[in-house]
């Protein structure tokens, strides 16, 4: 008995090691996301659509609220919008801080935005401020920045002379020393100050964004980067792809057009980048029952379970196409049937024999020998042997043919019956002859 105890115990203990393994097995640390969106004032700018027109900023929200919609359970998120509250050039600033359920302090967020100043894309200073937040550089997590914008990297911060593209304190965040000069005037500036200016439109600052990606990279965040409408940076934004460590298929960082990053031009096409990008950050793959692949994500309260179906495709040996079932953790045997073989094949014609030889002409049978003298028994004459069969023509060929013989009964050379239990009497003679002669040879010798 004690030992019986000692065996349950023992089982318990492993039991329990057991579970306790398999619970452990269960928990997960869900991905971290911040949005980081171009809150400029082109992103009030009209889009449209199959008819129907809206603003961009309201394509940005319904794509978000879309993707937080779907995956909301799966994933830790956060905002950050640039520029920050203030306006102008100001460097974005984190407005909803990273977490989970966060989803409705997103949306909320989004739409209470103050659009009456004027608001510019400080896009590289953004990035570079959230490298350095520790919500979304934690290494505890799987870390990740989503970077929407619709335009160039652009400041001008007013100087009561020619504007500038950037601030002493921007450099300084950037680590850009000496820091750049450029103006941000363009051709066609209303702006009194940049009259008789060259017009650099803060082209010496158009790699900041990839400035900024690099940090995110160096801190262990991966970024992907989405461009929304027609007037994007394409080159730097497939650079701070490259740069995020997400570039697409077939990636070209110095190309002028989309390559490396998702590209969208309408409101469908945002939504779509979002969700695959959320969508590729949140579902990890599993193993279902039968070791079925399947999907699942992260919770809050772990691994949910493997998302999988209970079938899998099946080649039969035929090589016809079926699906085997998952039954109480078994599969099936295939159900692809292989086409009935139907009814035997004709065959083939036979084919054509070839012309019978035809029999010699018979031998022309020699006149019977004449009766002996005194009781000599009379030889009969010899009888005649039928001639040997012809040989057999070849198909085609225009060869004289030798004349038909008498009743063989058979193919083949003997002129005479075959079907004869007994030889004719001209033949018996014959042996008869010749047995005689052979004897009297024999004597003489």
């Amino acid at each position: 008995m004690r030992a019986f105890y000692f065996l349950m115990g023992a089982a318990g203990v492993c039991l329990g090691t057991t579970l306790s393994f398999e619970a452990a097995a269960q928990t997960c640390n869900p991905p971290r996301i911040l949005f980081v969106v171009d809150a400029s004032s082109s992103m009030l700018d009209d889009i449209t659509e199959g008819g129907t027109t809206v603003s961009k900023w309201a394509a940005a929200e319904d794509a978000v609220s879309a993707v937080l919609s779907a995956y909301g359970e799966a994933a830790q998120y956060g905002l950050m919008m640039f520029p920050g509250s203030s306006g102008g050039c100001a460097t974005g600033e984190i407005n909803v801080e990273i977490g989970a359920n966060k989803a409705p302090e997103i949306l909320s967020a989004l739409s209470a935005i103050n659009w009456s100043a004027s608001r510019q894309t400080p896009a590289g200073q953004s990035l570079m401020a959230s490298s350095k937040y520790a919500g979304i550089t934690d290494p505890a997590y799987n870390n990740y920045v989503i970077f929407l914008s619709d335009g160039w990297q652009y400041c001008s911060i007013p100087t009561g002379s020619t504007p500038v593209c950037v601030s002493a304190a921007d450099c300084t965040l950037m680590s850009v020393d000496p820091c750049p000069s450029c103006n941000p005037c363009q051709n066609a500036s209303s702006d009194p100050n940049c009259k008789g200016k060259p017009a650099d439109g803060c082209f010496c600052v158009r790699k900041w964004p990839v400035l900024g990606v690099q940090a995110l990279a160096a801190a262990g965040v991966s970024t992907y980067v989405v461009g929304f409408g027609s007037q994007v940076d394409a080159k730097t934004l497939n650079q701070a792809a490259e740069a995020g460590g997400t570039a697409l298929t077939g990636c070209d960082p110095n190309s002028d057009s989309a390559s490396c990053y998702y590209q969208a031009t309408a409101p469908s096409s945002l939504n779509a980048a979002l969700a695959d990008i959320v969508q590729q950050v949140v579902v990890d793959s599993c193993l279902g029952p039968c070791d079925i692949p399947g999907e699942r994500t992260c919770t809050a309260s772990g691994w949910s379970a493997c998302d999988a179906p209970d079938h899998v495709e099946c080649t039969s040996a035929c090589g016809t196409k079926g699906t085997q079932q998952c039954v109480n953790g078994t599969l099936t045997p295939c159900d692809a049937e292989c086409p009935d073989s139907g009814a035997a094949g004709a065959g083939g014609a036979g084919g054509t024999g070839g012309a019978s030889g035809q029999g010699g002409e018979a031998g022309v049978g020699g006149e019977g020998a004449q009766g002996g003298k005194g009781g000599e028994g009379a030889t009969g004459g010899t009888g005649a042997v039928g001639g040997t069969g012809g040989e057999q023509t070849d198909a085609g060929l225009d060869k004289p043919k030798p004349p038909a013989p008498e009743d063989t009964g058979e193919d083949g050379g003997c002129a005479c019956h075959t079907g004869r239990t007994a030889p004719s009497p001209i033949a018996a003679a014959f042996v008869a002859l010749m047995a005689a002669l052979g004897l009297r040879i024999r004597r003489r010798r």
